[in-house]
């Protein structure tokens, strides 16, 4: 009888183990910080795509801090909800900064689904350049 239970308790601890191996949480929703410097002007998009087979009604922060080559500070937060269709991707945001060499922004994106969070990216202004054009590493 000890040998029976022995055997099933390896029995479903392996089994746990083998349905967990590569069982990541998908991904529901992607979003991404897009940039564009004009000149003296930053253009900021906060984009997010559903990557489910449903509609998601979402709520979102988009939080924009600067500081320039004087120390000076200013910082923005937007924030709002959209319903995304399956598979749709949207803007969430979009604002327009004056950008001076020297300056540096953080740019951080929060985007929930009934009060979860889902995504978080977070874009620093200089970027390295391998990082390309967006929060995305």
């Amino acid at each position: 009888m000890h040998r029976f239970f022995s055997a099933l308790m390896i029995f479903f601890c392996s089994s746990v183990f083998v349905f967990g191996q590569g069982m990541g949480k998908k991904t529901t929703v992607d979003g991404q910080i897009l940039y564009e410097i004009k000149g003296h002007k930053l253009n900021l998009t906060a984009q997010c795509e559903n990557k489910t087979n449903k509609s998601l009604d979402l709520s979102y922060k988009l939080k924009i801090a600067q500081t320039d080559s004087g120390n000076n500070s200013v910082s923005n937060s937007q924030g709002g909800k959209k319903e995304l269709a399956a598979l749709e991707s949207k803007t969430l945001s979009s604002s327009t900064l004056s950008w001076r060499e020297g300056s540096r922004i953080i740019v951080t994106l929060d985007i929930y689904h009934k009060k979860k969070l889902l995504d978080s990216e977070t874009l620093e202004l200089p970027v390295e350049e391998n990082k390309g054009k967006s929060g995305k590493k």
